[in-house]
């Protein structure tokens, strides 16, 4: 079985690592002065690389010996698991100077665990570090915060995201990947790994990642579904918008999170319209004939700001509906109308 690209190209250093400038260069600054703390928390969304930062930061602390000991913590939430990890957290490690952990989905850990975890926090041994992960934060009691480092870790941005996947085709020996790292960097939402997971998806069915294969892999209609949806309802074409509904309906496409990207798409429009510039939008740069053609009509920006309104309402009006698509075809045909 071949190695996945995301697991090829995970950094292993610092300098490899995407869109966390500021705080690596705090970790790195905290190596250099060895003035480090012995708990730190790295918080951010799913793919965005906290656990990474972590091992790195690890085997830094560590100079290279030995491994951190990673536990999951959505499958060892209890207390008698913490207890576990504060008796292991309490001897030396045997083969490197620190012993450290890290503790991933930390805020799974329940709250006797936590109260478990504390005085370990407050009093942890020289040489113990804990490196907590989480994509929900809220959910980790306000007295550990209080006695952790906290690193808030940002999504990735897009032209970083890009960046890396034109190095993985080039060190790869893809063809025709340019428009395909564009358009996959921009439909992974901040998410390095999201993004070459889907790149290693294109790359498996044919390496020539053309727009043609890599849209039919990834099966991505959402785009064409927009444009068409916004031209139908530009020329009051109601049979088209409801068959656009229907159809996304029928495939099994989620609506109410389509309406999320049609509203994400119609404000790229805006900006488009106000700024003449595709690199301000999340939408790949090959789609900008069907931009220019779909703002060009009388008024577009009175146009668009009107609807932007009307696709905040149903969003608003269908976050608790159970017959949501009745509500969204409804609320499009009176644009028509």
């Amino acid at each position: 079985m071949g190695q996945s690209l995301a697991v090829k190209y995970r950094p292993t250093k610092f300098e490899d690592v995407c869109g966390q400038t500021i705080t690596v260069k705090i970790l790195e600054k905290a190596l250099e002065s060895k003035n480090f703390k012995h708990a730190y928390l790295f918080a951010g969304d799913s793919g965005c690389g906290k656990t990474t930062l972590a091992r790195i930061f690890a085997m830094q602390l560590n100079q290279g010996i030995g491994n951190p000991i990673e536990i999951d913590a959505a499958s060892n939430n209890g207390v008698d698991q913490v207890r576990t990890i504060i008796d292991s957290a309490n001897e030396r490690s045997l083969d490197s100077e620190y012993k450290i952990f890290i503790i991933d989905e930390c805020h799974a850990i329940t709250t006797a665990g936590w109260q478990a975890f504390l005085k370990s926090i407050e009093e942890t041994p020289e040489y113990t570090i804990y490196i907590f992960c989480t994509t929900d934060p809220i959910k980790v009691p306000q007295t550990i915060l209080n006695r952790v480092q906290r690193y808030n870790i940002t999504k990735i941005a897009t032209e970083d995201i890009t960046k890396r996947l034109l190095y993985i085709c080039k060190q790869e020996g893809f063809t025709n990947y340019e428009q395909a790292c564009d358009f996959i960097a921009k439909t992974s939402n901040g998410c390095m790994r999201d993004a070459i997971m889907r790149l290693d998806q294109c790359a498996n069915f044919s390496t020539d990642l053309t727009m043609e294969n890599v849209k039919q892999i990834l099966n991505d209609i959402s785009y064409e579904a927009m444009f068409r949806l916004t031209v139908g309802l530009q020329d009051k074409k109601e049979d088209q918008i409801l068959h656009i509904i229907d159809k996304l309906y029928s495939s099994g496409v989620d609506l109410k999170h389509f309406i999320d990207n049609y509203l994400e798409f119609i404000l790229d429009l805006t900006k488009y319209i106000l700024f003449k510039n595709m690199q301000l939008t999340s939408i790949p740069a090959y789609l900008e004939p069907a931009v220019q053609q779909t703002v060009q009509i009388p008024d577009s920006l009175v146009w668009f700001k009107k609807f932007t309104d009307l696709l905040l309402q149903i969003k608003l009006d269908i976050k608790y509906d159970t017959s949501y698509k009745s509500t969204i075809e409804a609320y499009l045909l009176r644009t028509c109308r």
